[in-house]
């Protein structure tokens, strides 16, 4: 009785959360319990599909038994993913096909679901078509050593597996049929995509990759803007192009060149949500953006990415103009240097420390900048962003490198003020200022980057 009066309270209560919902929306109902030993889970999201990514759309707390519940508005069916904190690590995909007029039980347990209720339409199936996704998320999961040596092996039976269920798909419904094949290939193909993403110990020799990365390619690939309707959409042409390049380009270093990808995209949807993706993740310098925007603004016309790029570039360019931050730290013979000492010229400072790794990968091209450029209207500055009780070990540093510019320590490392002013919470980060002490960047080109010379020439000639 206590756990009918429980759900009759929770769905009175979502009904008049969703009073106002749509009248041309049924519901579909979800109802079920968390079965993980000592679990502490408080509560669970629901994810829809839209765009080719997943959007939140309803999360429900637990209650004291672990029982949740969710009455969903379906304006049109699809996908929806249940996340109660295994989502993103891809260590459980609950992935449910929701239409109008459904009521599920679901009952999670630590590796699967068991799914019951008065309708839960075609998820038997799509549950099938789950158990082929979790099959290839364990190679593509950062928890373990899986290399290449257990991974190429397994791949062709696991493959042939995948196509022998997509084969037994047949519904009465042809558009669910559709999207499911399309779920399940879009599945094994991003999932090994991802694979060699995955941080490993051993790796194959360079060329050597499975067979079906080949068959796959494709001058035409992405043409079924279906791909929109699955939560890895995106992800699948982000790490289609990715692979692509990695495995064909000699310069790994360089960045994908986006202008390129989108002429194997056909659908103007995909190319749309791609390139909005893509510059959201890029981290691109406001130099690298300006450079392409041109030639990627015209496909991206939909409302979103409207909305996007004006937000994207206002927070882009918030910081030009700005006066920099006057600070003053130590040399490596103790004598205070301000930033100010270095008005009337261009400045370019590279924050860093002794115990960063790529830092330190910098520092060959950034030597050769300090050369290249000696006797010019700019200086380079590195600041250590080393702890004050490290102090000694980067003086040796600096001189066991013989590092040229104007070598500076900051005086509490990430708390210190050009840290803190900067929102520097990595490194190496690079900033650019004008001869008014101004910023041009706070966030600007490495020096190993080609194109960091096209700038400075373009301003030490202005």
């Amino acid at each position: 009785m206590k756990k009918q009066a429980y759900y009759l309270i929770l769905i009175t209560f979502l009904l008049v959360q969703f009073g106002f919902a749509s009248n041309n929306s049924e519901y579909a109902f979800i109802k079920g319990k968390i079965e993980i030993p000592d679990h502490k889970i408080t509560e669970l999201t629901i994810y829809k599909a839209e765009g080719g990514k997943p959007v939140a759309t309803a999360t429900a707390k637990l209650n004291a038994l672990g029982e949740f519940g969710f009455m969903l508005p379906i304006a049109e069916p699809g996908f929806y993913y249940v996340d109660y904190g295994q989502f993103k690590g891809r260590n459980q995909l609950i992935r449910l096909y929701l239409e109008p007029k459904l009521d599920i039980d679901l009952v999670i347990h630590t590796d699967n679901y068991v799914l019951s209720g008065k309708n839960i339409g075609h998820n038997e199936l799509v549950q099938k078509a789950n158990g082929v996704y979790n099959e290839f998320a364990v190679f593509a999961q950062f928890k373990g050593n899986i290399s290449y040596l257990d991974f190429y092996p397994w791949l062709d039976g696991g493959l042939a597996r995948a196509n022998a269920f997509s084969a037994s798909i047949k519904t009465k419904d042809a558009n669910f049929d559709k999207l499911l094949k399309l779920a399940v290939a879009t599945d094994v193909e991003e999932l090994t995509y991802l694979f060699f993403r995955m941080p490993r110990s051993i790796f194959p020799k360079k060329g050597n990759i499975p067979a079906v990365l080949k068959t796959w390619e494709a001058d035409k690939k992405f043409t079924d803007p279906n791909l929109l309707k699955l939560a890895n959409g995106v992800s699948l042409m982000e790490n289609y192009f990715f692979s692509v390049h990695m495995n064909n380009s000699e310069d790994v270093k360089k960045r994908m060149d986006l202008v390129e990808a989108i002429t194997h995209i056909t659908d103007p949807s995909l190319k749309d949500a791609f390139l909005r993706n893509a510059v959201a993740t890029s981290r691109m310098k406001i130099e690298e953006y300006e450079k392409i925007a041109p030639a990627i603004k015209p496909y991206m016309t939909s409302v979103e990415s409207k909305e996007f790029l004006l937000e994207y570039e206002k927070v882009l360019h918030k910081s030009v103009g700005q006066k920099g931050l006057e600070f003053t730290y130590k040399d490596v013979n103790d004598k205070p240097v301000s930033f100010s000492d270095f008005k009337g010229k261009y400045v370019y400072i590279d924050l860093w420390a002794t115990w960063c790794g790529p830092c330190k990968r910098e520092i060959p091209a950034m030597k050769k900048l300090e050369e290249d450029y000696h006797g010019k209207n700019i200086v380079f500055i590195s600041l250590s962003l080393d702890k004050a009780k490290d102090t000694q070990k980067w003086k040796d540093f600096v001189k066991s490198e013989d590092l040229k510019g104007i070598q500076l320590m900051a005086d509490k490392d990430f708390g210190s003020a050009v840290a803190k002013n900067y929102d520097v919470n990595a490194i190496p980060r690079f900033l650019l200022f004008d001869t008014k002490g101004n910023i041009i960047n706070a966030d600007a080109m490495r020096p190993s980057n080609p194109e960091l010379r096209e700038q400075l020439d373009k301003l030490l000639k202005s």
